[in-house]
C-alpha cells in the first residue's frame, strides 16, 4: 500500500510539473528569442544562444559568450533576434558582465505586444522545482523541469546548481520558479542532469544598467578589462590576506589549503613497482575561469607542489632528471599571439624567510587588448639537498603584475622543511 501511494504521488508530482511548464511555455513564449550572432561578410549565423526580454523597452538578458564574438569583433558581427512567431529584428548590445557571463542587449524596433519576464524577488527553497527555458540545438524553444540545489559549495564564481539538462544553445535562457519569476541564467553543465546557473543576485546587478546607453563599439572593451581589473583584485586580495594551511610532502612543508573554493589532489608513483625514482604530488586548482571569446579564457590559478627522491638514480642523473622537471612546466591556459605577448622571464636564487633556498624561474606575459593583466608562470627549485628536491610551480591567468609579486612571495615563504 505504501508503494502504491509512493507511485501515486511521483505520478502526480510530474502531471503537476508537465502542467506547470506547459503554462509557463504558453504565458512567457513570446518573451523568449533565439540569440543570433550574424558574420556580416556571408551573412550567416556563426553562433547561436537563448534570451529573454525583462522589461517593456525591449531589453533583453542573455550569456556574454552568446554574444562575445561581437564583444570582439563588432565590425564583422551583428547580433539578431528570432522570436517564437518566426519573426526576426536586430539588437544593440547595453552592458556586458563578463565575470558572471552576462549580457544585457536591447531591441532596436519595438512591437505594440512586448512581453518580459518577471524578477523572483528571491531564491527558491532548495529541493524546489525550477524550470530551465531555451532553444537546444536550434531546435526551438523548450522547457526543461529541474531541481533547485542551491548555490555550489566552495565556489569564488557564484553559481546555482540545477539538476536538468542544459544543452548547448540553451545559454543565455531563463530559468524560472513555478510562478514564471526569473531566478537563474543558463550557462554551463557538466552532463548527466548537472547544470549550473548564474544566480539571481548577479543578474539584480545587470539589471541597474537597464536605461543605460548603448554601448559604443571604442567602449567594448574598456569595459571589460574595468572588470577584469576589479576581479582579479579582489580575488587576490582574499588569496593574499588568507592564512595558508600547510601539510607534509616529502621532507617539506607546502601551502595545502590556500582558501576554501580551490581544490587539492595528490598522487604518487609508489604503486609504480619499477619506478627509478620517489614522486610525490599535491596539485590545486581555481575550477572556474572567465569565458573572454573561444580561444581565450582568463582567472584561473594553478598551483602544483612534486617532491622527488632520487637517491637510486645517483647523484648526476638526479641532477639532470631534476633540471628537465623544471623547464617542463607551461602555462595554464591556451592563447593565441593575437591575444598576449611572448612570456618573458627572469631566474633567480632566493632564500626564503624558512632557510629554504629555491632556484626560481618567474615569467609574465601581457595581454595585448588588456593594459596592466597578465599571465604569470612560476617554477621554484630547492637546492638544498643533492639527491632529493622540491619542485614548486603555479599559473595565474589574468592578474596584475602587483598582485602577482605579493602572492609570490607568500607562495615562496609558506614553503619549509620539516
Amino acid at each position: 500500500m505504501r508503494i502504491f501511494i509512493f507511485i501515486l504521488c511521483l505520478l502526480c508530482s510530474t502531471a503537476h510539473s508537465q502542467q506547470t511548464a506547459q503554462n509557463l511555455f504558453g504565458q512567457y513564449r513570446t518573451a523568449l528569442y533565439q540569440i543570433k550572432i550574424i558574420e556580416l561578410e556571408s551573412g550567416n549565423k556563426s553562433s547561436i544562444g537563448s534570451g529573454f526580454q525583462i522589461d517593456k523597452s525591449g531589453n533583453v538578458v542573455t550569456n556574454y559568450h552568446v554574444v562575445s564574438e561581437y564583444v570582439y569583433n563588432p565590425d564583422k558581427y551583428r547580433i539578431e533576434y528570432l522570436a517564437h512567431d518566426g519573426s526576426e529584428g536586430h539588437l544593440q548590445l547595453v552592458d556586458v558582465d563578463v565575470v558572471n557571463d552576462l549580457a544585457l542587449v536591447r531591441k532596436v524596433a519595438l512591437s505594440n505586444q512586448e512581453n518580459a519576464f518577471p524578477i523572483a524577488e528571491s531564491l527558491p527553497e532548495q529541493g524546489s522545482a525550477i524550470f530551465s527555458l531555451g532553444n537546444p540545438h536550434d531546435l526551438g524553444m523548450i522547457v526543461v523541469p529541474g531541481t533547485f540545489n542551491g548555490l555550489k559549495k566552495n565556489s569564488f564564481y557564484q553559481r546555482i546548481h540545477f539538476t536538468g539538462s542544459i544543452n548547448p544553445g540553451m545559454s543565455g535562457g531563463p530559468v524560472v520558479n513555478q510562478l514564471g519569476e526569473v531566478m537563474g541564467v543558463n550557462v554551463a553543465t557538466a552532463g548527466n542532469q548537472i547544470g549550473f546557473l548564474i544566480p539571481l543576485a548577479k543578474i539584480r546587478n545587470l539589471l541597474k544598467s537597464q536605461d543605460a546607453k548603448i554601448l559604443e563599439n571604442k567602449q567594448l572593451k574598456p569595459r571589460i578589462q574595468q572588470q577584469l581589473l576589479a576581479n582579479q583584485s579582489r580575488l587576490f586580495s582574499l588569496l593574499n590576506n588568507h592564512d595558508w594551511v600547510t601539510s607534509v610532502l616529502g621532507e617539506a612543508l607546502i601551502p595545502a589549503k590556500i582558501t576554501d573554493f580551490i581544490s587539492c589532489w595528490g598522487g604518487s608513483n609508489t604503486s609504480d613497482t619499477e619506478a627509478l625514482y620517489l614522486s610525490v604530488e599535491n596539485r590545486c586548482q581555481l575550477d572556474e575561469q572567465i569565458y573572454l571569446h573561444n580561444g581565450l579564457r582568463t582567472g584561473g590559478l594553478e598551483i602544483e607542489f612534486e617532491w622527488l627522491d632520487g637517491k637510486s638514480l645517483g647523484e648526476h642523473r638526479f641532477y639532470n632528471f631534476y633540471s628537465q622537471s623544471i623547464t617542463g612546466a607551461g602555462a595554464g591556459n591556451k592563447a593565441a599571439k593575437t591575444d598576449v605577448t611572448n612570456y618573458r622571464c627572469q631566474q633567480d636564487k632566493v632564500t626564503n624567510i624558512n632557510g629554504v633556498t629555491n632556484k626560481t624561474i618567474l615569467c609574465f606575459r601581457a595581454y595585448k587588448e588588456f593594459e596592466q593583466l597578465y599571465d604569470v608562470l612560476f617554477v621554484g627549485a630547492t637546492l638544498d639537498h643533492n639527491q632529493q628536491g622540491l619542485i614548486s610551480h603555479y599559473t595565474l591567468a589574468g592578474v596584475s603584475k602587483d598582485s602577482a609579486l605579493v602572492f609570490t612571495q607568500k607562495f615562496m615563504d609558506a614553503i619549509a622543511w620539516q
